[in-house]
């Protein structure tokens, strides 16, 4: 009963943080202990007959299923250091991290470097991305551009002594430095100026190890996203149900604020590039590469993969340990297959009989 009164003040929490589409809607999703701004995204037959898991019920289980997977892999920093001995090639291309007001760089851990050194670090690469080492939701990310007109972050010219001097004001905890992802031509060609992903959401079975991809989504950015591509259940980015069979792209999916509701989209409404019926190049190796890395976690669980793809292979941007669901239920249930719900039934979580 503790646990069941944790996770559900847990989800009131989530549901406070942000408006809800109507009073009414956050009537329901209090009622049914989901998010309002996650119930509005589902189709109506999919809300009627509840195709979704309920934030509370799913917190209470990843805190009693995922909670080993999760102090494993929690951190950026212990993320990059598993992949750069599993699987190197598709690391992501982190080089620093900040320690109080000092960057430790990870080719030479031995030297603290001054965190001034950042700007020769961004005036030699160009661009540099910083993002908290622990956290999610894309909060805290900083895009810094070395321009002819001077330092740029997150796309707003800034003097570079002081957004130096604010930075560290704010104590960052953490905070990891990359190499910019060149991302491919055909992921790149949706909208330009935002890295856009792959959300892979894998199960590796707690019985036996065996793992499976549950769902995968593409993710756009937008203007109002930018540095990322946040989703932000649909008040950000584009997101576009991928079929596991061979790589097809559905519609794309986002929330209407001035209709109230979900907007179905088949072309990107900023670049205009069509979204339905595009191919994921190469989607088979993609897919193979996912579950040869759900498969050498060290504990079973459930993982929200962040996927560049390049024009020869794949990048590993982030793993998500406590990975949303909405993002791909607002296109179709994730316990349509009977590989998934098998998956879904050793975190005791299972569809209900329906009345006849």
């Amino acid at each position: 009963m503790a646990r069941r009164w944790r996770a559900y003040s847990a989800f009131v929490r989530t549901e406070f943080e942000d408006p809800a589409p109507s009073g009414l809607w956050r009537l329901r999703g209090l009622l049914r202990g989901h998010q309002s701004q996650a119930l509005i995204m589902l189709e109506e037959q999919a809300f009627l007959r509840k195709e979704y898991t309920p934030l509370s019920l799913y917190t209470r289980r990843l805190a009693a299923y995922n909670n080993r997977i999760d102090q494993f892999l929690f951190n950026k920093l212990n993320q990059k250091a598993w992949l750069d001995h599993v699987m190197p090639s598709v690391a992501p291309p982190m080089t620093h991290y900040v320690a109080g007001q000092h960057l430790v760089d990870l080719a030479k851990p031995e030297e603290r470097l001054e965190f001034g050194t950042i700007l020769s670090l961004v005036n030699q690469k160009g661009e540099l991305f910083l993002k908290p080492a622990a956290g999610g939701h894309a909060k805290g990310a900083l895009r810094l551009v070395h321009a002819p007109e001077g330092l740029q972050v997150n796309g707003h010219k800034v003097h570079a002594r002081e957004w130096l001097d604010g930075f560290l004001r704010q104590k960052p905890d953490a905070y990891t430095i990359s190499e910019i992802i060149r991302q491919g031509t055909w992921s790149e060609t949706f909208f330009p100026p935002t890295l856009n992903t792959l959300r892979v959401l894998t199960g590796t079975h707690f019985s036996n190890h065996r793992t499976v991809i549950l769902a995968a989504t593409m993710k756009m950015g937008r203007p109002e996203t930018y540095p990322t591509d946040n989703w932000k259940i649909g008040r950000g980015g584009i997101s576009a149900l991928v079929d596991p069979l061979n790589g097809v792209l559905g519609p794309g999916l986002s929330y209407n604020s001035e209709k109230r509701g979900r907007q179905v989209s088949e072309r990107h409404p900023d670049s205009g590039v069509q979204i339905r019926n595009a191919v994921i190049p190469n989607w088979d190796v993609v897919k193979s590469r996912m579950l040869r890395l759900a498969s050498q976690l060290p504990y079973p669980g459930l993982i929200g993969w962040d996927v560049a793809l390049t024009n020869d292979d794949i990048v590993i941007v982030e793993a998500n340990t406590t990975p949303g669901l909405a993002i791909h239920e607002c296109h179709a249930s994730l316990r349509r297959t009977p590989e998934q719900r098998a998956f879904w039934a050793e975190m005791g979580i299972r569809d209900k009989p329906r009345s006849t």
